[in-house]
């Protein structure tokens, strides 16, 4: 008896009160950028089910369950819903739809649910994108900057970008430009976990003359390859790039490139080994990393899961995977002797 008045209650409370306004705006546009720039043909379903299951983590009363054909919705172990599951696992915008539905109903089952909702889809979309590879992921704005200085004495520029970010290709070359007589750069990779793919074809483009940066494959298995401009902006004066475990993606493609092209000598520790290329998509405050496709050297070599080796190894013990973090200037100052020695 208790049982059935609960289940009549829920039915009143679902006619008495419309649904909520809230849009779930991140949500739909993640299945179109999914369906139209992953490098993979995804799996919708599983994406979408696995996205949902931040329903049950943020209010503990809702459980998704399904079959091959339907999915059924429970709320304090009553059954709220049944809803079709799309029948083709590709059709981004009947997922989209389909996620959708589900949320929307449980908004309106669940008031406290309701004011949750901006949490709700930002759990969402960093289910679903977990959820695609090892390397598509959701993060908030990051933090881009370049700090460098000049050391006077040896007419060197330190360089250190925090990230690929929009711009910074031409931010390095105007910081470069800047200075009449250079001796040299050292550009500092370390901690860099990647960026905008094409800023760093841009980046490394500044110090090549016409050479081969990189090439990429799609899901097609297409080839692009990437070639310099003529010119370079040091005229070949010494490069140093220094890198560790956590240079990479558009670090590493950067650093490839020009130790490869014999441009530049890498010193440090070995990195990290992510060669996919990820397009960036912004939603509010967060960004989506998705990945569209893989990078490879001049050579033809991927780094997934490898990385970059050094030339120079400064890790404990000449380590080239340990870093030496008692001295933290240690990798500038074996990179400024080397610079010097190969500009005198």
């Amino acid at each position: 008896m208790i049982k059935k008045f609960w289940n009549i209650l829920i039915v009143f409370y679902l006619l008495a009160h419309p649904a909520y306004a809230y849009e779930f705006t991140k949500v739909s546009e993640f299945f179109n950028v999914v369906q139209n720039d992953y490098i993979e043909s995804p799996d919708l379903q599983k994406t979408s089910l696995i996205g949902l299951e931040a329903l049950s983590q943020i209010d503990s009363s809702f459980h998704l369950y399904h079959s091959d054909t339907k999915a059924f919705l429970y709320y304090q172990k009553n059954l709220m819903a049944t809803l079709d599951l799309p029948t083709d696992k590709k059709d981004a915008v009947a997922w989209g739809k389909f996620t959708n539905d589900v949320l929307n109903q449980c908004l309106t089952i669940s008031p406290n649910l309701a004011t949750h909702s901006v949490a709700l889809e930002s759990q969402i979309l960093e289910l679903m994108t977990r959820s695609l590879d090892d390397f598509s992921r959701v993060d908030k704005l990051p933090s881009a900057h370049i700090v460098s200085q000049y050391d006077v004495k040896n007419d060197i520029v330190y360089i250190k970008p925090t990230l690929f970010f929009s711009g910074i290709s031409d931010d390095i070359k105007n910081l470069i430009s800047s200075y009449a007589d250079l001796d040299g750069i050292i550009l500092d990779l370390r901690g860099c976990k990647g960026g905008n793919f094409n800023e760093a074809l841009k980046t490394a483009d500044l110090f090549l003359d016409g050479a081969l940066i990189a090439y990429s494959a799609d899901n097609k298995h297409i080839k692009k390859f990437y070639n310099a401009t003529p010119g370079d902006i040091l005229n070949g004066k010494p490069i140093a790039i220094l890198t560790d475990s956590y240079t990479a993606s558009a670090a590493e493609l950067v650093t490839a490139a020009l130790s490869e092209q014999s441009r530049a000598t890498i010193i440090g520790t070995k990195t990290y080994g992510k060669n996919s290329i990820q397009d960036l998509y912004q939603f509010n405050d967060q960004i989506l990393f998705l990945t569209s496709g893989y990078f490879y050297t001049p050579s033809g070599k991927s780094i997934h899961q490898v990385g970059l080796m050094p030339q120079i190894c400064t890790g404990v013990d000449n380590s080239c995977l340990l870093p030496d973090t008692k001295d933290s200037l240690k990798d500038i100052k074996i990179a400024t002797k080397l610079i010097k020695k190969n500009f005198s």
